[in-house]
């Protein structure tokens, strides 16, 4: 079996918390977040740049790009889900539903109808140490309407769509597992079932351990789910059959935090926090089971 070493190559370091992860096929670069820095940026021929900054302090956690190049992100700290143009305009501002206020959008995804789901994860004194069960996923239809879609989640982080767009995962952060829910045709979801129940490997101190759990996710293109085990330092794979294929530890820094999957490489890429790192690793380099 390779050392971790050879598996994953370090790109950058000295990050300001990095998340947010995106690979565009639109622009053939990687778009990633800067959570305490507030800036959205790229990797362009190996090299960081800041496309453009957010406000201070309003935290971008979740990112991704709509077909016209316009940017989504979710403001985890700022409470917001916001539109902005390629430029770094912003465009709408989402910070309800109803009456409700959002409580710290965390990350999303876009269906092919235009639509975009994302999991409002909940309030980090209330939610996020104390495991209360008051994540939300909303659905901001193609004409703008905004459908709160799944609720009573502890701590939902990140989501991903299949590519037939009929099965929505999400990671149920406090709960160490995750999630998928039936897709039906309006972009509403049936009852969630639980996909996989993840291990209890924690390389944090005893005081932080229940910081363990799946943030960031992504699908690659044969279907099978990546993982990003914050606390666990490490990237988990499971098949299709949701059976776990692939577990290995990232070389440095216990908090991967998100992922993109870019196909003309087959390849990964890794934000990790605690140290503000960027991997990328190539998955037929990587130990697989055969299960």
């Amino acid at each position: 079996m390779p050392e971790n070493n050879a598996l994953f190559e370090e790109l950058a370091q000295g990050l300001a918390y990095p998340e947010g992860a995106c690979w565009s096929e639109l622009d053939q670069c990687l778009y990633f977040v800067e959570w305490t820095g507030d800036r959205v940026c790229r990797l362009h021929n190996g090299q960081v740049e800041a496309v453009f900054y957010t406000p201070k302090g309003s935290g971008p956690c979740g990112l991704c790009q709509d077909q016209q190049g316009d940017f989504w992100l979710c403001l985890y700290s700022a409470c917001q889900l916001v539109h902005y143009n390629r430029n770094g305009r912003p465009l709408h501002v989402y910070d309800r539903h109803a009456e409700t206020v959002f409580s710290g959008p965390n990350d999303l995804v876009m269906d092919a109808q235009g639509g975009l789901y994302f999991t409002d994860s909940g309030n980090f004194e209330q939610d996020w140490i104390t495991g209360r069960a008051a994540g939300v996923v909303y659905y901001l239809d193609s004409a703008g309407e905004l459908h709160r879609v799944a609720s009573g989640i502890c701590y939902a982080n990140g989501i991903a769509l299949s590519s037939d767009g009929k099965r929505l995962f999400v990671n149920e952060h406090r709960q160490n597992r995750v999630l998928v829910y039936p897709v039906a045709s309006d972009g509403s979801l049936g009852a969630s079932r639980v996909l996989a129940r993840l291990d209890k490997d924690c390389l944090l101190e005893a005081e932080l351990a229940f910081e363990l759990g799946p943030d960031g996710m992504c699908l690659d293109g044969r279907g099978r789910v990546w993982l990003a085990h914050f606390g666990g330092g490490k990237l988990i794979g499971l098949n299709l059959a949701a059976r776990e294929m692939v577990r290995v530890q990232l070389p440095r820094g216990r908090r991967p935090t998100n992922l993109a999957w870019q196909p003309q490489e087959d390849c990964l890429y890794i934000t990790e926090a605690e140290l503000g790192l960027l991997y990328r690793c190539h998955l037929q380099q990587l130990p697989f089971q055969r299960r």
